[in-house]
């Protein structure tokens, strides 16, 4: 809050808040975007926490920021403080881009179609045809089962800590779309199950909690299946790596990253993103 509370603009602003914050690479990709199109503009990473954020958002007004991204758990609560909402966010019940006119927020989520134009550009796949096992149901695996039932996925298998949280958001989709959904309690043996019914494993747990799992994956995961873990770091992750190993077709969240990322700057600033551009940018952490 004092670096925010310290900056002052001298150039169009933009900015990802979080916390923590410091791992993001989304200033990297944006300013290369920005170079890319001759656009003289600022991004800055801004730790900022759930309880800070209204108080971080009047100053980002008062400083004349033009947009910013924000990060989990803040998508929920700037939904709640944006006056506009594109029906992105008010499908996936969260935003994670805002873009400023006047005083007036314009809340956007990025997320579900980050997701897609990834797993499309990578996965050869038909949403219709498609039973998938999301391993996570907060703020990320809200927005790609939301997502995924909207691009019309056939069945979804939610195994999430918190049974109820699952259950509330299957009986959300349920009602809103022509999806099967099935809520499974997070054990071992359930996720193997789940596997065995799907073609595609989503990771969406965060960093944290999937490390304290302790999960057997070389025994739970069957070639052929193809696995999206959301995480990005580090680059291979170890699911990602074990999948592999296992026959898998399997990528990190990195794509993702980039890809809502992408359709942010557009937001943004009208123009299409320079994406490969972007991509580029972050190639380091491809090795």
């Amino acid at each position: 809050m004092e670096t925010l509370a310290a900056f002052h603009p001298t150039k169009p602003s933009f900015a990802v808040l979080g916390k923590p914050i410091a791992h993001s690479l989304s200033p990297i990709f944006q300013k290369a975007a920005f170079e890319k199109l001759s656009i003289d503009s600022e991004y800055l990473r801004l730790e900022v926490s759930e309880e800070e954020l209204e108080q971080a958002v009047e100053i980002l007004v008062k400083k004349g920021f033009l947009g910013w991204n924000c990060t989990s758990p803040l998508k929920k609560k700037m939904m709640e403080l944006c006056n506009q909402l594109d029906h992105s966010a008010i499908a996936l019940g969260s935003v994670n881009t805002v873009k400023r006119r006047e005083k007036v927020l314009l809340g956007f989520n990025t997320d579900g179609c980050g997701w897609v134009n990834d797993i499309k550009k990578n996965f050869s796949i038909d949403f219709h045809k498609l039973s998938i096992t999301i391993l996570g149901t907060g703020g990320a695996g809200e927005a790609i089962a939301k997502q995924s039932a909207k691009e019309g996925a056939q069945k979804l298998i939610l195994i999430n800590r918190t049974y109820g949280n699952a259950l509330n958001l299957a009986n959300v989709l349920e009602s809103q779309y022509n999806t099967k959904v099935q809520v499974l309690a997070l054990m071992e043996a359930n996720v193997k199950k789940a596997i065995e019914q799907s073609e595609l494993l989503v990771q969406a747990l965060p960093f944290q909690h999937f490390n304290s799992l302790g999960f057997h994956w070389e025994n739970i995961l069957r070639p052929g299946i193809l696995l999206y873990d959301l995480l990005y770091f580090p680059n291979p992750t170890p699911l990602e790596s074990i999948a592999k190993k296992s026959g898998c077709k399997a990528l990190n969240g990195l794509g993702m990253l980039i890809e809502q990322g992408a359709l942010s700057f557009s937001i943004w600033t009208g123009l299409p993103a320079p994406i490969e551009i972007m991509k580029k940018s972050v190639a380091s952490y491809e090795a």
